[in-house]
């Protein structure tokens, strides 16, 4: 077999879209050097044997196949494979078949593709200058399937990605749509998230109650992906619920309690927990009363530009939500002055925030609130949302990161 012809075999097998196009070029280039009835290649698949494709006189494929059994059959398979190596076989006077295995390997795993079954004509042997083309096109078969098999698993997996990656949007959407609520009157917010980000276990919530009373949640599910998107959706889903009834929905304490025990019940074999903090505001009496379960302490602006932490009396938080089914919730009022902005962040967010080269120092992001007192809402979120992008040492090119600002309007 000269050069050209392997050369001319190397394109064709470039062509083939799958393993059966590959099997199908190598069958018809030894029907040109070897003196065979028929060829045929076989795989195995779930423990069953599979003629993939043939080629020869159908006749002859025909009665041949009524001499193997499938018992006889898969242990000829499972022999040529196991061994690596040609077997013969006669049967009768005038019956030869050889036995070919396609398999690949590295240093760490064997890729076994499939026998050829050669079905020779009468008292044919190969000479040593056929054997070596057929090791050639063997070898070379088994490596574009090996490839083929590769670039299958890679395209399989990045549809895969992608998939998820377009599922986790819309659950992001879906939960954007159940969370904001367009209608507030009496609370003027702005959010700042990552827009293009998959999902990550981030959730806000806000509704108006009453032309006075705004409530509010904060939460981080500790987990991503679509677990988050579910567990998120389960809260979200609770806090609708919630919203009309007047007897929980105005007691801080008792929203977290429910939900707690809703997260126990369900998700207390996965591991999932949720810190929240949950608020309030009552607008006329410029009060909000809250409550938090393992959640980062809001930043309150004062009118002065002052930044401290609304933290619940004694500074005890609740646990995270469905940690422990007995868990208690404190709940804590206080005064929020004209002219006052609260920021309530992820734990993801500060961490990135207070991220200053190798220091982590947890007075940078309250300074940086200082400078940005006197902002409007928006100008503070993107005021705000640049100076994290620009501290490259704290924070990463696609950050997990959420914090909702509030002001209740004189």
């Amino acid at each position: 077999m000269s050069l050209s012809e392997i050369t001319l075999f190397i394109e064709k097998l470039k062509k083939s879209s799958n393993k059966n196009d590959i099997a199908f070029v190598l069958l018809n280039t030894l029907s040109l050097i070897l003196r065979v009835k028929f060829l045929s290649f076989v795989e195995k698949t779930d423990n069953e044997l599979k003629i993939v494709c043939q080629s020869g006189d159908p006749l002859q494929v025909q009665r041949v196949q009524e001499m193997f059994n499938k018992g006889m059959s898969r242990q000829i398979y499972d022999f040529v494979i196991q061994k690596k190596q040609y077997a013969s076989l006669k049967l009768g006077e005038k019956e030869q078949f050889i036995f070919i295995p396609l398999y690949d390997e590295d240093t760490k795993r064997k890729i076994e593709h499939g026998v050829v079954v050669c079905h020779l004509t009468d008292n044919y042997a190969m000479d040593k200058d056929t054997h070596l083309a057929v090791n050639i096109l063997i070898k070379i078969a088994s490596m574009s399937m090996t490839k083929m098999l590769e670039n299958s698993s890679v395209n399989s997996y990045a549809k895969l990605q992608s998939q998820i990656k377009s599922e986790l949007k819309l659950a992001n959407n879906i939960q954007k749509s159940m969370s904001k609520n367009l209608e507030a009157k009496k609370m003027l917010f702005s959010i700042l998230e990552d827009e293009d980000a998959l999902f990550n276990g981030n959730l806000w919530w806000l509704q108006d109650l009453n032309p006075d009373m705004i409530l509010v949640l904060m939460a981080k599910v500790i987990t991503s992906g679509v677990p988050a998107a579910m567990v998120s959706g389960y809260i979200l889903g609770e806090m609708n619920g919630l919203k009309n009834k007047a007897e929980i929905s105005l007691k801080p304490s008792e929203v977290l309690r429910h939900l707690n025990w809703g997260l126990n019940d369900i998700f207390k074999n996965t591991g999932v927990t949720v810190n929240a903090w949950y608020g309030v505001f009552n607008a006329g009496a410029r009060k909000v009363c809250f409550s938090n379960a393992n959640h980062p302490d809001p930043f309150l602006i004062g009118p002065e530009q002052q930044v401290s932490n609304l933290i619940i009396e004694g500074n005890k938080k609740g646990e995270s939500l469905g940690v422990n089914l007995n868990s208690v919730y404190r709940e804590t009022s206080s005064f929020i002055p004209v002219g006052s902005r609260l920021v309530i962040c992820t734990q993801n967010l500060l961490e990135q925030a207070a991220k200053v080269g190798e220091r982590y120092d947890q007075t940078w992001f309250p300074q940086i609130l200082e400078t940005l007192g006197t902002l409007s809402l928006s100008e503070m979120r993107t005021t705000l949302e640049n100076i994290l992008s620009e501290n490259k040492n704290g924070t990463s090119v696609k950050p997990s990161r959420l914090a909702l600002l509030l002001e209740m309007p004189s």
